[in-house]
């Protein structure tokens, strides 16, 4: 999320555009709600009181939808440390988890009215110390993020206080920490974790600070400072024998800070990083190596909040520099001889109205470049991470970002902005979902996650187009994967991560097709058909081969061309391949020339043809499927006639594979000269024969205007007799398989 920031860092770094102008907006679905999921409802939380330990208080929330809403859902998690004496009215609650901090949902679906509040209003008492943060979501039906309140207190035994309380014993800022442990005679070692809020799983946090300080009665001495490794596993090592000659008294400081990210307070500038202490192992043995001290973050902590931060930032860190493929290079921007640190901050009790990325120095809203804002619930949402920091990388890279003025100030995966936000922010899209090895966006944990890599043509409530955002990510998705997740159809590109890596930062792109420019001419084309399955190109040319059958689905803007040899027949045909809805041809010369020649039979079943004859010249002709049902999948295949005709006598034998739909031959029949041809499966197919009368006065025939013999089932022969040929020339003799394969017999009697 980029905010309204773009338009006041442009001025502030001399970069303004003119001219930018948005692009055209898409139709959008016809019931769906016109507001973007995350913008929805404003959301309002209060306390009457702080209560400390066995106090009650008095809770009050207040929804607004900004329009009218048929299903409203408001989400009230109470935390472990508070309970309900009286639940607001109307609320079901059950017991839930997030991680492994124990939580109480309530909540409730309802209409909901523009501008008309929905107030609920209960009872709480306070069971224990500590921390103590209300969350409250508001959102409709659609997949995607919520709009949120907060109302955050700590609790204490004889009192509380809204907000959070204060350390007195901040440390100073220090160098930042080596990356191998200190010389000395005695060491520690252990392991920082943190519970994972998704899934509940311990996992350590790697890159983080870790210092070993001796308590001693007057003042505690520093001995030691590392790093975490990407385990979250640490050893330090120190001089055995404290300042009174006894063994160290040793304990943890852990900070939030790596070298390359770190997570602060916000409005306190850069260095009030949280941290913590573990317990003091008293005594630790001089000589050794054996001793033990974990750091594991208390449960619902501001401490829990800002590891998951950091552990996200890692994840992102690690998946981009292994696709920048930079062997000892772990820059974000390799080549830097001082990798920048970008800086993280975030409040467990500051709600934003979204979280988002500082591209310059903004009054009231950054005081740096490189920053990072994230609202309280973003510790939840690792993805939301890793999106700050794809904006990062971008602005790193290339010193800019691009130049969308207004135009991402509200913004979702679906919908449509300009081809500079959906490029901006589809790029981040990307980074968050590929960091994870995922085919979805995700947020919180009572959001619904959105789908990027499946949606195309038709796809219910997405706009279509390089201006949304949604696209352009699951078009840098489709070109990274391959195998098992590559699409149906078009998702041919296979380039890895790394690819999309290495096109990025050849130069700085605006949008989507300024960023093809740096792949190679070979990847510029395997790109094309992943931006048409993507609905950013609004056509694609398909090319047919001879007997090659081609498998589309119907109704998408693709233009199935094929060639035609002067003087030769050749058929095309189309049916439904997955036996549902039924499909119809339109077959019409590229370039124009006349009306299109249709094909419509009402059986699903049964192919439609169109049989064409190129009069004077090699020409070029489209095939055209549509259907009742969007993206119905269907069969197209195109047969030449071979040289030579079917002559009294001499039988044909041909071979029809289970893919295929139609054979064409040729037969010259003199006018008034009676002629019967006779197809017989050889393997139990299914088969239909049609024969059609030259007309010179038409390029293309269809189905309709054909002799046939179509109710001889499998196995049985068919045959058609020109008792009365009007006309004398080359006539058409078509085969079409229904159903079984193998070979048949084809005569003229």
């Amino acid at each position: 999320m980029l905010r309204r920031l773009m338009a006041a860092a442009l001025a502030a770094t001399g970069l303004a555009a003119a001219g930018l102008a948005a692009a055209p907006a898409h139709a959008a679905p016809a019931k769906p709600p016109s507001c973007d999921p995350g913008y929805c409802f404003t959301v309002d939380v209060k306390l009457d009181r702080a209560p400390a330990m066995g106090q009650t208080a008095t809770l009050t929330v207040e929804v607004t939808a900004k329009e009218d809403l048929p299903d409203a859902t408001t989400i009230i998690e109470l935390p472990e440390t508070l309970r309900w004496v009286r639940p607001p009215a109307g609320l079901s609650h059950a017991a839930a988890a997030i991680g492994r901090s124990p939580v109480d949902r309530a909540s409730r679906t309802e209409r909901a009215r523009r501008g008309r509040p929905v107030r609920y209003e209960g009872v709480v008492t306070a069971v224990a110390p500590g921390p103590a943060s209300i969350r409250v979501q508001a959102r409709d039906g659609r997949p995607g993020p919520g709009s949120e309140g907060l109302a955050y207190l700590t609790i204490g035994e004889r009192s509380a206080v809204f907000g959070r309380t204060r350390d007195d014993r901040q440390p100073l800022p220090r160098p930042q920490a080596p990356l191998t442990a200190l010389a000395g005679d005695t060491c520690v070692h252990g392991r920082v974790t943190h519970v994972k809020a998704e899934d509940g799983a311990v996992r350590g946090v790697p890159k983080v600070t870790v210092e070993a300080w001796d308590k001693d009665p007057e003042r505690s001495n520093l001995l030691g400072q590392v790093l975490t490794d990407d385990a979250g596993d640490y050893k330090v090592c120190f001089p055995g024998t404290d300042e009174d000659g006894g063994a160290q008294d040793v304990y943890l400081q852990v900070h939030t800070v790596s070298p390359l990210w770190k997570v602060v307070e916000p409005g306190a500038g850069d260095n009030l990083f949280y941290f913590d202490y573990s317990t003091v192992v008293n005594d630790v043995p001089k000589g050794t190596d054996t001793t033990t001290i974990d750091y594991a973050a208390k449960p619902g902590d501001e401490m829990e909040g800002a590891l998951r931060i950091l552990t996200a930032a890692y994840d992102t860190w690690k998946a981009y520099t292994r696709w920048l493929n930079q062997p000892g290079d772990d820059c974000w921007k390799p080549g830097e001889a001082a990798c920048r640190q970008v800086v993280v901050k975030w409040a467990p009790d500051q709600v934003l109205a979204h979280s988002y990325y500082c591209p310059a120095v903004i009054t009231g809203d950054c005081d740096a470049r490189f920053q990072i804002h994230l609202s309280a619930s973003a510790h939840l949402q690792k993805m939301t991470v890793a999106h700050e920091l794809g904006h990062f990388i971008m602005d790193y890279t290339h010193g800019r970002m691009p130049p969308y003025g207004s135009s991402c100030d509200d913004h979702f995966l679906k919908t449509s902005e300009t081809p500079a936000c959906a490029w901006s922010e589809g790029w981040a899209d990307w980074v968050a979902v590929q960091t994870y090895d995922d085919t979805h966006y995700r947020w919180g944990p009572t959001d619904t996650p959105v789908d990027v890599e499946s949606p195309t043509w038709f796809t219910a409530g997405w706009d279509n187009g390089a201006d949304v955002e949604g696209r352009v990510a699951g078009a840098l998705l489709d070109l990274a994967d391959s195998g098992a997740r590559d699409e149906k159809y078009w998702d041919v590109a296979g380039i890895g991560p790394a690819g999309v890596v290495a096109a990025f930062r050849k130069a700085p792109a605006d949008d989507v097709d300024q960023f093809l420019k740096g792949l190679s001419p070979q990847d510029q084309a395997l790109a094309e058909p992943v931006l048409f399955q993507n609905t950013i190109r609004d056509k694609r040319y398909e090319d047919l081969f001879d007997r090659k059958t081609a498998h589309f689905p119907a109704n998408v803007p693709l233009v199935p061309v094929f060639p035609a040899t002067t003087g030769k027949w050749s058929v095309v045909a189309a049916v439904s391949a997955t036996g549902g809805a039924n499909v119809d041809l339109d077959v019409y010369p590229v370039g124009g020339g006349g009306q299109a020649v249709s094909s419509s039979d009402a059986t699903a079943a049964n192919p439609d043809f169109v049989v064409v004859q190129a009069a004077s010249y090699d020409d070029a002709y489209v095939a055209s499927v549509p259907s009742d049902v969007d993206y119905q999948e269907y069969a197209l295949e195109v047969a030449e006639a071979p040289d030579g005709d079917l002559v009294k006598g001499t039988p044909q034998e041909i071979t029809m594979a289970a893919d295929r739909l139609v054979e064409i031959r040729t037969a010259r029949i003199e006018q008034s000269a009676p002629a019967t041809f006779t197809v017989t499966p050889r393997n139990g197919q299914d088969v239909d024969l049609f024969v059609l009368t030259p007309n010179s006065g038409a390029w293309g025939l269809s189905r309709g205007k054909a002799a046939r013999s179509i109710g001889g089932g499998p196995g049985k022969a068919e045959r058609v007799t020109i008792a009365d040929p009007k006309v004398s020339g080359v006539y058409a003799v078509v085969v079409v398989r229904k159903s079984g394969a193998g070979n048949l017999t084809l005569a003229r009697t």
